[in-house]
């Protein structure tokens, strides 16, 4: 692509929230590699005119709301590629900040800031696919290496794979809160399926606002809670185990989605 042609592109673009912060700072350094390579100043169009606000021979091009900026070389070239670098290194820093407030719900590094009720969930969260190790012929269908298995018993790499401690033991096991930024929030759920005693909820100031349950297998199905009325709420996953009978307990894992654990 010509130097022309490159500096054509709108670079409102890569303001709007349809470009990747990523796919921004590449932009970015694209356009200053291929100033600085540049022998000479190029010109742009302007989106109110048609024609050209300058020709080679000025050496000026119009960029973000089409400030007029000299491209040639020396210390006004310079300037501008100075002005290009710290445009990167803003988009940088935001992208590092919302790399910060990504949530984490996949149990690979435990249940730390999850709040416990009651004893189910003290050997949480379970290590590997426990159900095959003991032939249940229900794999798990984990993320990673850890998931919350409410009937397993193997807490640690070195515990016996297979170990269960049964439906017996009930409790909860609440997350941090988090933001809701947009309409999706998925996760993986299994194990019982009687959602009157065995359930994953979604907490908004203090109320259940959404629930799902297992299908009374071992093995975890991603489900989805449309969350689109309550984008810009503060909310929390509860997992409920209220059962000591047959399939009395919950899978979880992979909690994910339009979701940010940033501050308010």
């Amino acid at each position: 692509m010509s130097h022309h042609k490159l500096l054509h592109l709108k670079i409102e673009f890569l303001e709007s929230s349809h470009c990747t912060m990523g796919a921004r700072i590449w932009f970015y350094f694209i356009v200053s590699l291929a100033i600085s390579a540049s022998p000479k100043g190029v010109s742009a169009r302007s989106p109110f005119s048609g024609k050209n606000e300058t020709d080679l021979d000025s050496g000026k091009v119009i960029v973000k709301n089409y400030n007029t900026v000299n491209l040639y070389r020396g210390n006004e070239d310079e300037t501008a590629l100075g002005q290009m670098r710290k445009k990167i290194e803003s988009l940088e820093g935001r992208l590092d900040a919302l790399e910060k407030s990504a949530c984490k719900f996949d149990f690979e590094d435990g249940i730390d800031g999850w709040e416990k009720t009651g004893t189910v969930f003290n050997n949480q969260p379970t290590y590997g696919d426990n159900p095959t190790a003991r032939n249940k012929g229900q794999p798990a269908n984990q993320q990673g290496d850890w998931w919350i298995g409410g009937a397993e018993d193997r807490p640690s790499k070195t515990e016996k794979p297979g170990k269960v401690q049964m439906d017996g033991p009930q409790g909860s096991l609440t997350s941090p809160s988090f933001n809701i930024t947009g309409k999706d929030i998925s996760f993986l759920i299994g194990g019982g399926c009687d959602i009157k005693l065995v359930r994953a909820e979604l907490i908004i100031d203090h109320k259940a606002v959404k629930t799902s349950t297992g299908n009374c297998t071992e093995t975890m199905t991603r489900k989805h809670w449309d969350v689109g009325a309550f984008i810009g709420q503060r909310a929390r996953v509860k997992l409920v185990d209220r059962s000591s009978g047959d399939w009395g307990h919950i899978n979880f894992d992979d909690l994910r989605g339009d979701i940010s654990c940033g501050p308010n």
